[in-house]
């Protein structure tokens, strides 16, 4: 009984049912004014006036006069208005009523008197509102009409209203009670698989009834969260995984120097320390690159946003990685405006198209072609690079962010398996989208950022347009994606 009184979902029945009762009776008052007081109050004017009305005939005509007007004011007009009298002298003697009894006492104020006629053997039920006078020499006078149907309303209502009330709460209480029973319910099994995912079982759901209910929407969202918490934990595993690899790498080979060194007396020395130095090197650009995702994607990094010129940092990229693309017999096609401004960190964009640069340049097969389109949409910019090289796969398309995973294809060659995963720590730093299109050989990535309309926009049509850079024109590359292809996209709120 305790914890159903702790139930929300039953004070909330209560505090329900208190509220409706509430209501209730602020409604039963007002119908009850309409139906009965006001009714009454106009009965009570009617005989009041004419009380005062048969003194002054009294006081100015007479008893015999006061006698006749009372008769006549008693033939009855209708069924339903029906005047009652009584004139009674100081000895007790009638002089005229039409009531079959009355007080032996004289009243002060209203009162009800019984005035039933009976008619052919049946009754008809009256209900004399009246009030009484007594004149100095000892004559009493009633006057009354007829609020038998007002009266009887009364009574009825006055019976019925605690009933009612009674019954309301009982049936809240009890709704209550059950509701709290089906809502506790519902709660206790999404707690039993919170509890379960709690002990380790990160599979474990919350059951959906398929009704569709405010309860099942909130299980299909819990179970989206939980299906996210479970793949960003598998990441997380697999990012130690690869992490505990990655360093045990350089570490045994410096190991296994130093102790080829210590071996063998006639290793030259400056071999040693170049081999043991170059894999140290190598480790701490890993800790490096690590430390520097981790700075942006916790928002400690020192951002510096500003007004930028993201094809003018495109440009730069592209100078910088075009000797390297030329050794390896690479064309680069650049499209796009002469100048697309938003507010951004330059050093971070241009870390970032640099690693996609180099991770193009890298993995592109000999003599193909790397394809940078720049573009507007609406309030966004947006960069594609496309290359055609070494193949991902459609699973492969799904982690290319996590720290240091590489796809099949390319684990053989040089690399750490960040450059990516700092990219999209980059973009969403800015709070844009990164997606990846893989089909086969081609590969396409996109960032797209917000950016704010330069104050000037004749600025526009300044500079030098980036189509003209020589290559082979960058719609090439975006015939190649069917229904088929694998994408993947970076949220601004870096799901994924």
């Amino acid at each position: 009984m305790k914890s159903l009184f702790r139930s929300l979902s039953f004070r909330l029945a209560v505090t329900y049912a208190a509220l409706f009762c509430g209501s209730l009776a602020v409604l039963f008052a007002a119908f009850f004014w309409l139906a009965v007081s006001r009714p009454l109050g106009v009965v009570r004017t009617q005989v009041s006036a004419e009380l005062a009305e048969m003194e002054t005939v009294y006081a100015e005509e007479g008893m015999r006069e006061l006698a006749k007007r009372l008769e006549a004011r008693a033939r009855p007009t209708s069924g339903v208005d029906r005047a009652f009298h009584a004139l009674i002298a100081a000895d007790g003697s009638v002089l005229t009523t039409n009531l079959p009894s009355w007080p032996s006492h004289v009243q002060s104020g209203f009162y009800s008197i019984e005035a039933d006629v009976y008619h052919e053997g049946g009754e008809i039920d009256f209900s004399a509102l009246s009030r009484e006078r007594q004149f100095p020499d000892g004559t009493r006078l009633i006057v009354g009409r007829d609020a038998e149907v007002v009266e009887d309303r009364q009574e009825v209502l006055l019976a019925t209203f605690p009933v009612l009330i009674a019954l309301v709460l009982l049936l809240a209480v009890s709704g209550g009670y059950l509701m709290s029973r089906a809502i506790g319910h519902r709660i206790e099994v999404i707690s039993a698989a919170a509890r379960r995912v709690m002990g380790g079982r990160l599979a474990a759901r919350v059951p959906v009834h398929g009704s569709g209910d405010d309860f099942d929407r909130l299980s299909h969202t819990l179970n989206l969260m939980l299906e996210q918490n479970e793949a960003l934990f598998e990441s997380v595993r697999r990012v130690s995984d690869n992490i505990a690899h990655e360093l045990r790498t350089p570490l045994s080979r410096v190991l296994a120097v130093l102790d080829d060194a210590t071996a063998d007396e006639a290793a030259d020395e400056t071999s040693v320390m170049g081999e043991a130095r170059e894999e140290l090197a190598r480790l701490q650009a890993i800790i490096n690159a690590t430390l520097r995702i981790a700075r942006i994607e916790g928002g400690r990094h020192d951002s510096g946003f500003a007004t930028v010129d993201l094809a003018a940092i495109v440009r730069d990229a592209v100078e910088l990685y075009e000797p390297a693309a030329a050794l390896r017999d690479l064309k680069i096609s650049v499209e796009g405006p002469a100048t697309l401004s938003l507010s951004a960190d330059r050093d971070l964009l241009f870390q970032a198209i640099s690693n996609l640069l180099d991770n193009a340049v890298k993995y592109s097969l000999s003599g193909s072609m790397i394809g940078i389109l720049l573009s507007e949409e609406e309030d966004r910019a947006r960069l594609e690079i496309a290359n055609e090289g070494l193949p991902l796969l459609a699973a492969e398309a799904e982690q290319v962010t996590e720290r240091f995973f590489r796809g099949a294809a390319a684990s053989d060659l040089p690399g750490h398996g960040l450059g990516l995963t700092l990219v999209a720590a980059i973009v969403q730093r800015h709070e844009g989208e990164f997606k990846v299109h893989a089909n086969g050989r081609h590969t396409k990535i996109a960032i797209v950022l917000r950016r704010r309309r330069p104050a000037d926009a004749s600025t526009k049509a300044q500079g030098r347009p980036l189509s003209a850079r020589r290559g082979f024109g960058f719609s090439y590359f975006f015939d190649i994606h069917d229904p088929a292809s694998r994408s993947k996209t970076i949220s601004p709120a870096g799901s994924g």
